[in-house]
């Protein structure tokens, strides 16, 4: 415990005086007063004399409080005196104490030696029962084993016999099954010879009848062409007078012409049966392409005797050809010109001179159902869907080609009035089609040109051609009949053989899957004799085993005996004995710890009092001298106070010696129901205010002294407006 040094209190006093003296001529308040106010200083002076009063006064109490603190002292050096007794009196006490204890530990690990000895002599003893329990138990499983095993043979023997004999039916059946599916398959190999043979006729015999329908068909077309009387034009009278030089009106010709073109009738038809639809009108039948020859020569001729004419264009086998070469080179050509460059191919295959050679052609529209544009290399390509073009359609632009040139005098004088060689040929280009009448002279033909005419048959003999042919066709229709029935009887016995077979290979299946079930179902005989050799072999070393666990338990449960009967008694005895005169100790030293506590606790309480009487001296002392302070707080202005969308900004100079700043606003000038934000800042922007309004804003000061808050006078009013 610690005394209370008297120079302290002294020097105390003597400070909270001149802090006292310094308040009153140093402080920043009372120095701009004085400067501003003689009658303030005055009275300032006046409340400092008092306050110099007070502190006098408590000086006086503060003398009084040392003089109670020197007597305190004297009765903290006799207690501690006190204390010092008891402190060696309660040493006594402990060393009283410490042999007991000795005695005591000593007689507690001799019990726990002994205890110690008995449990491990304990736990040997079960070990050793449980082993030779362990091991009894494994004896009897090995014999029982041994006789589950037994009998799992001699049942094992038997399943074994019974499925054997399941085996070996089944696998005899397997073979009789093996044996008759081999002769149905022989069957079936004949079989298959025979549908395969049956399917060949049959396919050969559709073929012919293909065959023979298409030139029925075609022979029918011809006879429909030659009964038609539709392939001649009969021209106005006019036009034949101005060709025959018996008028010069052209123009009442040429449309008297017209006039006739517009009323003809056309040999084909929409809807004809004869009217043959094709996706490309450059691939004509052979048929089809005669009867367009046989067509435009009929208007020729139909021409040439009305005006007169003794002039001859006949259709040859070495012209038919020529417009074959024509549309194969036209097709294959991606020239611009591709007429002239298919004439001059052709031409050159054949032999001719190309300058003997005219074409005549006409264009018509296709039927396009899609249409695509592509650019390479800086080229436009159009590409295009059709649909079908129908004979009749072929044939309409035929007869606009012929119209076409005896509408034009040049041409009409070379086709009318020279002698030749033609044929018409069919090409396609773009979206679009065309006839070309091919016309060849016949001084530039040479030798090996075909120049045998291709003579339209006679009505008759087209019908004698259809009667023929419909016969065939006939005949075909019944050879196909004699073979479907042949192919389906072939079909039918070799579906039947096939099922059979089919059948007989599933039943081999089972039966071969149902010997494989059966061979899993046998016993492992040896398997099983083999564990019963390995678990006899080992029985005479586990009743060796059990033999020396039997032995280690009387060993253990001997020891165990001897360590009961051994000191255990006669040491707790002691021990009990050790503890009594630990507990008197004990008693003597508690005593005297307690008296120690007791003069301890008075010397603490006297200490206490002497801190706490000169805390409150102080306390007081420091009360009065706050009472001559005044706290000025600096203020401060708006710098700038300008408004922005539903708020304003303000900004102010930075006040000295100040904690923070509060601004108040309101769109009443007497500031009523204001609302006021606080910042430590020398900014502060207000939102969440009314648009295009007017405010009135108020900036001041605040300082935070000893857990109070001190405030500036609020500045003068300052206007603003939110946009």
């Amino acid at each position: 415990m610690k005394k209370i040094s008297k120079n302290v209190l002294l020097v105390s006093s003597v400070g909270l005086a001149g802090s006292a003296f310094a308040v009153t001529n140093t402080h920043p308040v009372f120095a701009a007063n004085n400067a501003s106010k003689k009658t303030t200083v005055a009275n300032d002076q006046a409340k400092v004399k008092s306050a110099q009063k007070s502190v006098d006064q408590t000086q006086s109490k503060l003398t009084q409080v040392q003089n109670d603190l020197n007597t305190a002292n004297k009765d903290l050096a006799q207690k501690e005196t006190e204390l010092a007794n008891a402190k060696s009196t309660a040493e006594a006490a402990n060393s009283k104490v410490a042999a007991p204890n000795k005695s005591n530990d000593e007689a507690q690990s001799a019990l726990k030696q002994a205890q110690a000895a008995t449990d491990s002599a304990n736990s040997d003893y079960q070990n050793a029962v449980k082993d030779s329990t362990d091991k009894q138990k494994d004896l009897t499983d090995s014999q029982n084993k041994v006789t589950n095993l037994e009998k799992q043979l001699t049942d094992g023997e038997k399943n074994n016999n019974d499925i054997k004999q399941r085996v070996t039916e089944k696998n005899n059946k397997i073979s009789d099954n093996q044996k008759t599916l081999s002769g149905l398959q022989q069957e079936k190999s004949e079989s298959d010879a025979k549908l395969a043979s049956a399917q060949s006729d049959l396919a050969e015999m559709k073929q012919k009848a293909d065959s023979a329908s298409q030139v029925l068909q075609a022979a029918k077309k011809d006879l429909s062409s030659a009964t038609s009387t539709n392939e001649s034009l009969t021209l106005p009278q006019s036009y034949i007078d101005y060709v025959t030089g018996k008028s010069t009106d052209w123009d009442t010709a040429k449309k008297d012409l017209q006039d006739v073109v517009n009323n003809h009738t056309y040999p084909f038809t929409d809807g004809d049966e004869n009217d043959t639809v094709y996706d490309d009108p450059a691939a004509l039948s052979e048929s089809d392409q005669k009867r367009l020859d046989f067509y435009v020569k009929s208007l020729i001729d139909s021409v040439k005797s009305q005006v007169g004419s003794t002039s001859k264009l006949t259709i040859t086998d070495g012209s038919l050809e020529f417009a074959k070469r024509y549309t194969q080179e036209y097709q294959n050509s991606n020239y611009v010109f591709r007429k002239y460059n298919a004439i001059k191919s052709a031409s050159s295959i054949m032999g001719l001179n190309e300058y003997a050679v005219t074409g005549y052609d006409i264009a018509a529209n296709r039927q396009v159902t899609s249409r695509s544009i592509s650019i390479i290399n800086g080229y436009i390509y159009n590409s295009y869907e059709f649909g079908t073009t129908k004979m009749s359609e072929i044939a309409k632009a035929a007869f606009d080609l012929v119209t076409q040139e005896l509408a034009n005098p040049t041409d009409y004088n070379n086709i009318i009035n020279n002698n030749g060689y033609f044929s018409v040929a069919v090409t396609t280009q773009d979206d679009k089609f065309y006839v070309c009448l091919l016309t060849i002279k016949p001084a530039n033909v040479p030798s090996h040109f075909n120049t045998n005419e291709v003579v339209k048959p006679s009505q008759d003999e087209l019908a004698t051609a259809v009667q023929k042919s419909q016969a065939d066709s006939d005949q075909a229709n019944k050879d196909i009949e004699s073979a479907q029935s042949t192919f389906d009887q072939a079909q039918a016995q070799n579906q039947k053989l096939g099922q059979e077979i089919s059948d007989l290979q599933k039943k081999i299946s089972d039966g071969q899957s149902s010997v494989a079930s059966l061979q899993k179902q046998l016993t492992d005989t040896a398997k099983l004799q083999s564990q019963i050799k390995e678990t006899k072999d080992s029985l005479p070393a586990k009743q060796a085993a059990l033999q020396a666990a039997n032995e280690k338990v009387q060993t253990t449960q001997s020891k165990l005996n001897d360590c009961k009967t051994a000191s255990v008694a006669s040491l707790t005895k002691k021990l009990a004995y050790e503890k009594k005169q630990l507990a008197h100790a004990k008693a003597v030293l508690a005593l005297a710890q307690s008296k120690k506590a007791t003069t301890k606790k008075k010397s603490t309480k006297k200490a206490t009092t002497k801190k706490a009487t000169k805390k409150a001296t102080k306390k007081k002392v420091a009360k009065k001298v706050k009472k001559a302070k005044k706290v000025v707080v600096a203020s401060s202005k708006f710098t700038s106070l300008k408004g922005s969308k539903k708020a304003f900004v303000g900004k102010w100079k930075k006040a000295k010696s100040v904690s923070g700043y509060q601004v108040r606003y309101s769109t009443a000038s007497s500031m009523k129901k204001a609302k006021t934000k606080s910042t430590k800042a020398t900014k502060l922007k207000v939102s969440g205010l009314k648009s295009k309004k007017k405010y009135y804003v108020q900036l001041r000061s605040y300082r935070k002294l000893s857990n109070n808050t001190y405030y500036s006078a609020w500045t003068k009013a300052k206007t603003v407006k939110t946009r």
